[in-house]
């Protein structure tokens, strides 16, 4: 029977990925057919499109009252995507460029938010008042960002899919089909991150793993998946910069959004663990702020303190949780 969980854990991830990206797609050409500005999709639809499995995941945990899985997949993702993704990029693309105002910025940011995380998961308990201070929370920095935009986004020009292009300045009747179609997408990651989070509760239960490092570790790589192929992308069409800033603020989206989403839905008890992870976490996400911020060029040698960060906090993770 756990061997068919895995099947379904496994195809859950891999169907949320696809479909993310999908989704995020679709969001990009509604955006640019309703003539929204560029950096509002890049900083909002991008970050959280590629979050969407955290995010459906927080709300199918909180419904299922597994408080430990949302804080595992949120943090655990929040330090995956800054270390061990950031790495592969680096590996995959020498050369790869960042703009520093971006990752200082987002990462500090990042890392005092997961302290705050830390301090709200204390008592215990993630309650709907503190879920809904993280959301909020989150869209108070979105507009700062938006506010200084050409700062964060750096001097690298911005650069959009082609189907984007296509379909900028076209009817409202585009921007209506390509929002149903991004619903539609949508709808499949919350159908995919239910059979994933239940597959995942069933294993550790099996396994007698606990569902906070087994989130923290496995469910947060699963769930990276998309930062990784839509970065990828990124890179590959010369958006160097954007792509180091977009994982550093799918980092953010975790860490607050992500993390909130499902207990301001419903109030979750997390294990006295909770707050250990997000310190690990947070220290984490700093120290790959510490690489990323030291050179603008990085090349394969960059990847190495972030695959030691990544392997260190990992190691840590299990050791002071289990």
């Amino acid at each position: 029977m756990t061997l068919l969980w895995t099947v379904a854990l496994v195809a859950g991830i891999l169907v949320a990925a696809a479909a993310s990206r999908r989704a995020v797609g679709a969001a990009l050409v509604a955006s640019a057919a309703s003539g929204l500005p560029s950096a509002i999709v890049g900083l909002t639809v991008v970050a959280v499109g590629t979050d969407l499995p955290e995010i459906a995941n927080s709300v199918s945990a909180a419904v299922a009252g597994q408080g430990d899985i949302n804080v595992g997949n949120a943090t655990g993702s929040a330090m995956t995507q800054v270390t061990l993704v950031l790495a592969l990029l680096c590996l995959a693309t020498p050369g790869l460029r960042a703009d520093r105002f971006t990752v200082v910025a987002v990462g500090t940011g990042t890392s005092i938010v997961l302290l705050v995380d830390a301090w709200l998961v204390r008592d215990h308990l993630l309650s709907r008042p503190e879920g809904i201070a993280l959301v909020a929370g989150w869209i108070a920095v979105m507009m700062l960002m938006i506010r200084f935009r050409s700062s964060m986004l750096g001097a690298e020009p911005e650069v959009s899919p082609p189907e984007v292009d296509d379909v900028a300045g076209r009817s409202h009747r585009v921007a209506v089909t390509s929002g149903s179609v991004a619903l539609a997408w949508l709808a499949v990651v919350a159908t995919a991150a239910l059979i994933v989070v239940e597959s995942f509760v069933r294993i550790t239960d099996a396994l007698g793993v606990p569902p906070l490092i087994a989130s923290a570790i496995v469910l947060a790589l699963g769930t990276s998946l998309p930062e990784l192929i839509v970065d990828l992308t990124a890179v590959r069409s010369g958006a160097m910069a954007l792509a180091v800033g977009e994982l550093f603020g799918s980092s953010l989206v975790d860490s607050s959004l992500a993390l909130g989403i499902g207990p301001a839905i419903r109030s979750t008890v997390v294990s006295p663990a909770a707050s250990t992870a997000c310190v690990i976490a947070a220290v984490g996400v700093l120290g790959a702020t510490v690489v990323a911020a030291s050179r603008r060029v990085h090349r394969n040698s960059s990847a190495v303190p972030l695959l030691v960060l990544y392997v260190m906090a990992t190691a840590l993770l299990v050791v002071t949780v289990s």
